[in-house]
């Protein structure tokens, strides 16, 4: 137990430590075994836990002010460190990788091309792509929803960065090799083998990366695609970004713009099919907005609060990004513990959004909690699903529009409906990087047909 003093308050954190490390390994097995149950309890051990992952000791904060501290002061709990370098194989140097140093500068340059008549701009592609994907479902289909959603998430982000078309089996191609690639570093950090494929899917990533590129440049200027946006950037000296950040851009982007809002989608459809009272309600708001269950669009979301709660609620439930690094970049002190320059910092969105301290029943999927008279009660820094502070997600309301137009435009046309005797299917995937379902399978009802074969008994 220690005390951290902040002007005349004074405040005691717990210190604490999960049970069941084993030798050598640590908290590995558990973690790997079931990283939602691990990460859920987390917070039940103290206000600063220290984990063992294998020869790597971090601490992770679960009391509110000591995750403010955190996202807060990014120059001394900044990305980087033995775990973390993993990942930079494969994502690069880019905004969602870079150290302090090289943040300030690229989150500047890429800035402009997240404002919101950007986003509107970006909004039509997602409205027509969310109408293709409804439009590609049948009456009593069985739909295996992540990887639909992965389709579309991909699609949009390559047409809205690239201005491209994105075939099926391009789509397939790089959601394999993004599979492969990240369950290869997260073996390497558990300290197994990468496994098989690992460093031709970490080849096969970046030359079908390069091969995006040079096909949109090989299309000349007069583009208005967020590549273009990106080669034309300029910093406040004139700088521009190298063609390595430009190829680490996309990556990154890549990543962020297809298997975390796959996933959040994904997440939702299945906990409304647990919660009927609550997908009603939304349709009901869907029907509203648009009753002739055309595609959802930029004007249509700002009566949509619903629905875009149901969404936060999920992105709380089941955060894509479940585990955030940070290295100590000097010697610090963390809720009255010292803490050596290089040691490691778990942020876990995860063990924050299942502290009943932050968020009251965290376990019940409760959409109401995002009432705004009702958010305004919650801590600040406690929701973390773009991230938080000076590292928050660049294209959080990129993510969010997607998310809300590609919700309403399928549940205006289909019913969801969970397969019985499948309940198991939606668990988490292990050792992955994004926390997505292992797998969900839903059935679809046309709205329209079941509608008017009610009408008539």
């Amino acid at each position: 137990m220690s005390s951290s003093a902040r002007g005349a308050a004074t405040t005691t954190f717990v210190h604490g430590k999960p049970p069941g490390a084993v030798p050598v390994l640590g908290h590995l097995p558990a973690l790997a075994r079931d990283p939602a149950r691990f990460l859920g309890q987390v917070h039940r051990y103290g206000d600063l836990v220290e984990i063992r992952l294998g020869p790597h000791r971090l601490v992770a904060p679960c009391h509110p002010e000591l995750v403010r501290q955190v996202y807060a002061d990014d120059r001394t709990f900044d990305k980087g460190g033995p775990i973390y370098g993993r990942f930079r194989e494969i994502l690069g140097n880019g905004l969602a990788t870079c150290a302090h140093a090289d943040h300030r500068r690229q989150r500047r340059m890429l800035q402009p091309e997240f404002r919101p008549d950007r986003l509107a701009a970006h909004a039509a592609v997602m409205s027509r792509e969310a109408d293709a994907l409804a439009r590609s479902w049948h009456h009593g289909e069985v739909v295996d929803v992540f990887p639909a959603c992965y389709r579309f998430t991909l699609r949009v982000v390559t047409r809205t960065l690239l201005g491209t078309e994105v075939p099926d089996a391009l789509a397939e191609r790089l959601q394999h090799a993004f599979e492969t690639a990240f369950a290869g570093a997260l073996r390497k950090l558990w300290m197994l083998p990468a496994g098989p494929g690992h460093r031709t899917a970490v080849r096969t990533l970046r030359r079908t990366v390069a091969e995006l590129v040079h096909d949109h440049r090989a299309h000349g200027p007069g583009r208005t695609d967020l590549l273009a946006g990106l080669v034309a950037a300029r910093d406040e000296d004139g700088s521009t970004l190298s063609d390595a950040e430009l190829h680490d851009q996309v990556v990154a982007m890549l990543l962020a713009g297809t298997e975390t809002t796959a996933s959040q989608l994904s997440w939702t459809l299945r906990l409304l099919t647990a919660h009927p009272a609550e997908l009603a309600a939304v349709q009901a708001e869907v029907d509203a907005v648009l009753p002739d269950a055309r595609a959802a669009g930029w004007d249509d979301l700002p009566g949509l609060p619903r629905t875009a709660r149901a969404l936060t609620e999920a992105l709380r439930l089941r955060p894509p990004g479940w585990v955030l690094l940070r290295t100590c970049t000097r010697e610090t002190e963390l809720g009255g513990r010292a803490l050596p320059r290089g040691s490691q910092v778990l942020l876990s969105p995860y063990v924050a959004h299942h502290n009943p301290r932050i968020f009251p029943d965290p376990a019940r999927f409760d959409p109401d909690r995002w009432l705004p008279e009702r958010a305004a009660a919650l801590p600040r820094w406690g929701f973390a699903g773009f991230a938080n502070g000076p590292r928050q997600c660049l294209g959080a309301d990129y993510a969010r529009a997607e998310a809300a137009i590609a919700l309403a435009t399928v549940l205006a046309r289909w019913q969801p409906v969970a397969l019985p005797g499948r309940r198991g299917d939606d668990r988490p995937v292990r050792l992955t990087t994004v926390l997505r379902p292992q797998r969900l399978r839903l059935r679809v009802l046309d709205r329209a047909r079941t509608g008017a074969a009610a009408d008539g008994g």
